[in-house]
Formats: structure tokens, C-alpha cells, sequence
């Protein structure tokens, strides 16, 4: 479904990724992982086409740069880590305009583009906020709103950039689970940066884990989520404990182990 080719990516002179090739395939679930500027929001933008690069990234077999821009809305959601929430603007209109792509020109949206917004919505614990202004919202309400709009665009390709960042622990893992059920059920490719290397391991079947702009591990949770691969990258003493089958990444912190979210 995504295939990315000696992706390039240099801004003012620097290069921020430095030829990566990867690919994740259809209902998969990729995991962008990695320390502070690794090069994980700027390889998921390029993947957007919101930043420019050479090599190539290839949806559903189309070139990224020969698809016009709602075509490309139209098999892309991009969840940003710090969208922008027009403070007047309801929920419901924050929501519906995930809709646009699939609105003929000068068209608003029908009832069923609002049926399915408001299904979204209530997924996502927010069906009783249709009318509340954006302005009133916490973080953690924001940032599910902002998942729930990309949800109602209906992409097979979902990239999220630090999904759950505002979201308590429980939060986090109803808001992943949910993407994990749509995942199944829509058949969706997802491609999430995630902060938190434990919850990568226990939701994504596939880990890329960048360093300095390059991909230095890719592969299973198992695979990449390894003491001797991941001290190299973090420069920190890092344990990784099997809990009944899932990863627990851990670091040593003034002498003692702790439950760390590295990266």
C-alpha cells in the first residue's frame, strides 16, 4: 500500500532523512519510532507530500507527486501534531471537514456525510459534543476530535503524528484500540510516530526505527524493540522486559529501572 524509495528529505541546507526505504503493507500497522530528531515527523509530512523530497512514495501503487491534491486527500488522512482548532468553530463542522474530499465543488456536506461524522464521533466518546465550540474543549477532547475528523475522511491511509500525545493512559488506549478496530474492519495502512516506544510495540506489527535521519532497525516489535538495538540509538542503558507477550521498554534513571517513554 506504501512504499517509500531513498526518501530524501533537506531543508535549508540540512538533510533531516537521509534515504530511507521502507514499505507497510495493506492493513498493516507502522510504527515510526526514534529519539528528538530522529527525522519521524518530517519522514510522515514527506509521506503527506507536505514537505518536498526526492526518491519516491508510491499509495496504492500511484506516485504521490503525479496525484493531484484531493485525489491524494482522498487515499490520505494526516493527523499533524499540532493541528489548528479555529476556536468558534462546533465539532460537528471540525469534524465534517474530513468530508471535503469527497464534496463536488461549492457542495456541502449531505445527511450521510454528517451520519458518518456523528458515528465517528461517538466512537470517540465526543457524540455529545456535536454543538460545543472548539474554544471550550480540553487537550485530550481536541485531540480525539482531531483523530474523529480524520477517521470521517475515509483514507485507506491513515498517518497519525504522535496520535495520543494530550491523552491520559487510558485515553491512550482506547484511542488506539479504536484505530486498531477500523484498521481491521476498513481494511485500513496505518502509520503512526509514536513517542512511547512500549505502546508502539504493543499496537504496530511493524517498528522503522530512525536514527539521524536514517532508518536504522526495521522489522516486528521482537525484532527491533532489542536491548542491543536500541542503547545504540537512545545512548542510554535500556532494559526491555516480556510481559506475558508484550514489550515493556525500560531505562536506568539515577540507579534504578524505570518505565521509560523513550524517544
Amino acid at each position: 500500500m506504501i512504499e517509500l524509495t531513498d526518501l530524501r528529505v533537506r531543508l535549508s541546507g540540512t538533510t533531516l532523512v537521509d534515504g530511507i526505504s521502507l514499505s507497510v503493507r495493506p492493513d498493516g500497522w507502522l510504527a515510526i519510532v526514534g529519539p528528538n530528531g530522529a527525522g519521524k515527523t518530517t519522514t510522515l509530512r514527506a509521506v503527506a507530500r507536505l514537505l518536498p523530497f526526492t526518491g519516491s512514495v508510491r499509495v496504492a501503487g500511484q506516485d504521490t507527486r503525479r496525484m493531484r491534491r484531493r485525489e491524494l486527500a482522498r487515499v490520505v488522512a494526516y493527523v499533524p501534531q499540532q493541528p489548528h482548532f479555529p476556536a468558534d468553530m462546533t465539532v460537528i463542522d471540525y469534524a465534517l471537514l474530513g468530508r471535503t474530499p469527497h464534496l463536488a465543488l461549492l457542495q456541502g456536506p449531505s445527511a450521510a456525510d454528517r451520519e458518518i461524522c456523528a458515528t465517528v464521533l461517538a466512537r470517540l466518546g465526543l457524540g455529545a459534543y456535536t454543538e460545543r465550540r472548539l474554544a471550550t474543549l480540553s487537550g485530550g477532547e481536541r485531540q480525539r476530535l482531531v483523530l474523529a475528523r480524520a477517521l470521517a475522511q475515509q483514507a485507506p491511509v491513515l498517518l497519525l503524528d504522535e496520535p495520543t500525545s494530550a491523552l491520559d493512559l487510558g485515553r491512550r488506549i482506547d484511542a488506539l484500540e479504536l484505530v486498531d478496530e477500523l484498521r481491521v474492519e476498513r481494511g485500513l495502512t496505518v502509520v503512526t510516530v509514536v513517542h512511547d516506544l512500549t505502546l508502539a510495540g504493543q499496537f504496530a506489527d511493524t517498528l522503522a526505527l530512525l536514527h539521524e535521519g536514517r532508518l536504522a532497525a526495521v522489522g516486528s516489535p521482537a525484532h527491533v524493540l532489542r536491548v542491543e538495538v536500541l542503547s545504540d540509538v537512545y545512548d542510554a542503558s535500556v532494559h526491555v522486559v516480556d510481559e506475558g507477550g508484550h514489550l515493556v521498554v525500560t531505562s536506568r534513571r539515577w540507579g534504578s529501572w524505570a518505565t521509560e517513554e523513550i524517544g
